[in-house]
């Protein structure tokens, strides 16, 4: 099993790390999100904002799968997934719908939905966004397809399903 260093992976390094076989590290840890986001409106709590932790089964790294939705009742609500590192929090992949970029080198800041993925060209790993493929993001306008597609990009299978 490799080692990996976290702040400073390779572009190999990235492309394996997201196409590598993961599972929750509980059962029910998808369907707990999945209930949050399919029922985000409740009496005490007008936002989706959850987490499941989740294992990669061949290289052990624990990874923290997070979505969050500040208000899903809008007509384009503005919402991201993403995927991190348990123990340092950076960014493996994190897909933004509704919001505004900036990559390095623009002056505005661009409103589209957008995938950063760990860039070890700088120190922030997640600087850069490239827009969303819409192969593998078919339906950006509903966050549970996004979420159900999120999971299929970066290899996270439900051993529950």
């Amino acid at each position: 099993m490799t080692k990996y260093d976290e702040e400073a992976l390779t572009d190999e390094d990235v492309e394996y790390l997201i196409h590598t076989l993961k599972h929750p590290t509980r059962e029910f840890g998808l369907d707990e999100l999945r209930k949050k986001i399919e029922n985000p409106i409740t009496l005490d709590n007008t936002e989706i904002d959850g987490n499941a932790v989740i294992l990669g089964v061949v290289d052990n790294i624990e990874y923290i799968l997070h979505v969050y939705c500040g208000d899903p009742v809008l007509p384009k609500p503005k919402y991201s997934v993403h995927l991190r590192f348990k123990k340092s929090n950076i960014q493996l992949v994190r897909v933004d719908i509704g919001g505004r970029h900036t990559n390095p080198g623009e002056k505005v800041a661009k409103a589209y939905p957008h995938i950063h993925i760990y860039n070890p060209n700088y120190s922030k790993k997640d600087k850069v966004a490239y827009r969303v493929n819409t192969e593998d993001f078919p339906n950006i306008h509903n966050i549970m397809v996004t979420f159900e597609n999120f999971l299929k990009f970066t290899n996270i299978h439900d051993q529950s399903v």
